[in-house]
């Protein structure tokens, strides 16, 4: 039997996470120019430290040895199960502390990286980016203090010390809008600022940018460092809704997930990541609910998924290339000012 809340509940948690990557994604890629195809770098970046960071300091201030029983350990994974529904404050303690050390790890590195893809040119950005993601992933995969190739297991819900499964979901859900509405007021700020049309020049004609004195080399390193910050964050938000994390989480797929709903629903517009994040996670969530209802185990969900999104993207590259919704004008107070006085004309 369906569980119509349970489903609804699932479904706008993974909406959130998804739509945060895609909003970056879309700043850094549609408004910007920059094609990252490493947005599961920053991504696993900010689901590591967090889970590492997590389960490392509750073992600890929990007076538990992790160099005798380390996180890893099955005796660890059973102490973390036991101690997290009685440390309401250390776990909201612990959430807030990873979603700064993400944004600020995951950014640095993000800044970081954007010296080496300069260098490379526009033609190689993709590749490179694509490239340090996988790095990450097979260095994870055997770096013991991560848990290598198992990953990190009960990580401590920040909300553990609540009895009820469903409001304990609840709440999760609100944190998840609550990150993704201000990651949205903050792109929504930036696309419509001075900064957003200079990006919008930089990416329409980058020669053009730089003989016109803009720094574009300072500018991709800026919009690097706050779009993997928030990619870091939604990592963050992933691995504690999760409650565990493991290399196989951070495929090159879901970076060409991301792109998928960016490319639905139109590159360049914010409200369109929305909309194709919405589409592509209501997909891949009905089809976990409804397959197994179904008695369907030959064909796998994933296969199900990947042909209806594709199906929908050929669609869509057909009769809307630009996407369902796409870029519009840039909204800026002077703009704003323009249409009130062609109104006032118009009634006058």
């Amino acid at each position: 039997m369906i569980d119509p809340i349970g489903f609804l509940i699932s479904w706008l948690t993974m909406l959130g996470i998804y739509a945060i990557l895609a909003l970056t994604l879309n700043f850094e890629s549609g408004t910007s120019g920059v094609t990252n195809f490493g947005k599961v770098f920053f991504y696993a970046l900010g689901a590591y430290v967090s889970a590492m960071l997590t389960v490392y300091l509750f073992l600890i201030l929990n007076g538990i040895d992790v160099s005798k029983t380390p996180p890893y350990d099955v005796q660890a994974i059973i102490y973390l199960g036991e101690l997290a529904p009685k440390n309401p404050l250390l776990n909201l303690g612990l959430l807030a502390l990873s979603l700064v050390l993400a944004f600020l790890v995951a950014g640095g590195m993000g800044y970081l990286l954007s010296y080496p893809i300069i260098r490379v040119g526009p033609a190689f950005v993709g590749f490179t980016l694509l490239s340090t993601g996988e790095l990450l992933r097979i260095f994870l995969q055997h770096y013991d203090p991560a848990g290598g190739s198992r990953g990190l297991m009960s990580i401590p819900s920040p909300f553990a010390w609540i009895p009820d499964p469903r409001t304990r979901d609840l709440l999760y859900l609100l944190l998840v809008i609550s990150i993704l509405f201000l990651t949205y007021f903050t792109m929504s700020r930036l696309v419509n600022s001075p900064l957003g049309r200079t990006l919008r020049a930089v990416r329409d004609d980058e020669i053009a940018a730089l003989c016109l004195g803009k720094d574009v080399p300072r500018l991709k390193a800026t919009i690097l460092f706050i779009g993997s910050g928030f990619s870091g964050m939604a990592g963050v938000l992933l691995a504690y809704y999760m409650t565990s994390v493991n290399p196989d989480m951070f495929v090159p797929a879901v970076t060409f997930n991301v792109w998928a709903m960016i490319i639905l629903g139109g590159m360049g517009n914010l409200k369109g990541a929305l909309l194709g994040s919405a589409i592509f996670t209501f997909f891949d969530r009905a089809l976990s609910f409804v397959t197994p209802q179904l008695g369907i185990t030959v064909i796998s969900p994933d296969y199900i998924r990947g042909f209806l999104v594709g199906f929908l993207i050929v669609v869509v590259l057909l009769y809307k290339p630009q996407g369902i919704l796409p870029e519009g004008r840039v909204e800026t107070p002077a703009w704003e000012e323009f249409e009130k006085g062609k109104q006032g004309e118009r009634h006058g």
